[in-house]
């Protein structure tokens, strides 16, 4: 049975998990680096048709592999009605939920029994991966390396939230085939006490009308859009007042913390904060998925996951586009010829540009900045089809493993800088 929250009814904080999104494995280590944090969720609605299949096909969808997992425990809501707009009750939730808090206490792994915090997601996040270059720069600093590792407390800021709230496109010629389903087994269980053709036509019949339905299978697909407000005012807030390490899990040091009145003094005042974390809208983009290309799908799970993936890597291309925040930046890996893990999930097309990127961290500022290059574009005929199951579809470009680009303008290209896509 799966476990959903009520948008419209909960009142109190009780996180309970709808399902197992799986994480993606991403072999690029300096995309591990690069990339922003994502939490992702959808909303169901129990009386809309279709909506077991849809929340059962969410639920197999991976994170997208260009963001870093930072799902929390429930991956799916209800809402108590259908509306045109539900940003109202979303942000309700949020606030009821300290959804923005809780995202927080993830990336710095809060204990639950402690309250104390483990900064080593933001130093893996910040570390991981930095290419020669990155630790060239930071040497050359007089932060030394430990300029790397505040690269993972800027990513705080670059942590987003997507709503997605899917439905079935009811066209009118499938709640025709719905209809007919019906009618049809009452025939068939007439017709199993009778003549053994009309069973078998009749079984015949309720394939093709199923089949029918599955192949009209479509979505309407409403993603919204939120980023962390991770600013200096609320980091400040956040150390000065609320950030101890977490005590050792031996008796000796338990026993230090629970004596320690100022430790529980900060464990009590940041989980009564309501105000400090927030959550901030930045946008949302709504489209209907196309009909689905059969080839390579053997059941009807299969449809639904491909559609329901497609459609939501769709949006997020869409709110790429729109907002430069939540671009994402992608490593060359190969210079020679020039190449990036980056396709058309992403909508490359032979018309797209991207600037090249070098980070230079600012001793000034404190903080990274990014000098452009160069510009590059894709080759044509050399994208990559990395949309959801293209390879079982055997989609052109699938067979790729990378996108290969030609350069517009620049030089001294080398694997490890970024690429951003530019309009």
């Amino acid at each position: 049975m799966r476990k959903i929250l009520t948008l419209t009814l909960i009142s109190a904080l009780v996180f309970l998990s709808c399902g197992t999104a799986a994480q993606a494995q991403n072999p690029d280590s300096a995309m591990q680096y690069r990339r922003s944090s994502l939490y992702s969720f959808m909303i169901s609605h129990p009386d809309l048709k279709m909506d077991d299949e849809i929340v059962g096909a969410f639920m197999a969808i991976e994170t997208p592999d260009k963001y870093n997992n930072h799902d929390l425990s429930v991956k799916c809501v209800t809402a108590a009605s259908k509306g045109d707009d539900l940003t109202r009750q979303i942000e309700n939730w949020f606030e009821r939920n300290d959804v923005a808090k809780r995202l927080v206490s993830k990336w710095f792994l809060r204990s639950k029994e402690t309250g104390g915090f483990d900064p080593s997601l933001v130093m893996e996040r910040g570390l991981y991966g930095a290419s020669a270059m990155d630790v060239e720069t930071a040497a050359q600093s007089k932060r030394g390396i430990d300029a790397l590792a505040d690269k993972g407390y800027e990513m705080i800021s670059n942590t987003f939230v997507i709503v997605n709230d899917i439905t079935y496109v009811d066209h009118e010629k499938n709640a025709d085939v719905a209809t007919g389903i019906l009618s049809i087994i009452g025939g068939i269980a007439a017709a199993a006490t009778g003549d053994e053709n009309n069973l078998v036509t009749g079984l015949s019949t309720l394939g093709a009308m199923v089949s029918s339905m599955i192949a009209g299978f479509t979505v309407k697909t409403t993603s919204y859009l939120y980023q962390l407000d991770w600013n200096d005012d609320v980091a400040n807030t956040f150390y000065d007042l609320y950030y101890y390490d977490k005590p050792g899990t031996d008796s000796l040091s338990m026993a230090l913390f629970a004596a320690d009145t100022a430790l529980a003094a900060r464990k009590a005042a940041y989980e009564a904060d309501k105000s400090t974390f927030r959550l901030k809208y930045v946008g949302k983009y709504v489209a209907r998925s196309a009909k689905p290309v059969l080839r390579g799908l053997y059941n009807p799970e299969d449809v639904f996951r491909k559609v329901c993936a497609r459609a939501i890597d769709n949006n997020v291309m869409e709110l790429q586009k729109e907002f430069d925040q939540f671009k994402v930046k992608v490593p060359l890996f190969s210079t020679e010829p020039l190449m990036a893990r980056i396709g058309m999930k992403e909508g490359i097309t032979a018309k797209s540009k991207f600037e090249v990127l070098v980070p230079v961290y600012d001793d000034a500022t404190g903080k990274v900045r990014y000098n452009r290059r160069g510009v590059i574009r894709p080759v044509a005929g050399k994208i990559w089809d990395n949309r959801y199951m293209a390879s079982e579809e055997q989609a052109v470009g699938s067979e790729l493993t990378a996108t290969t680009f030609e350069v517009v303008s620049g030089m001294n290209f080398t694997p490890g800088m970024l690429i951003r896509e530019i309009k």
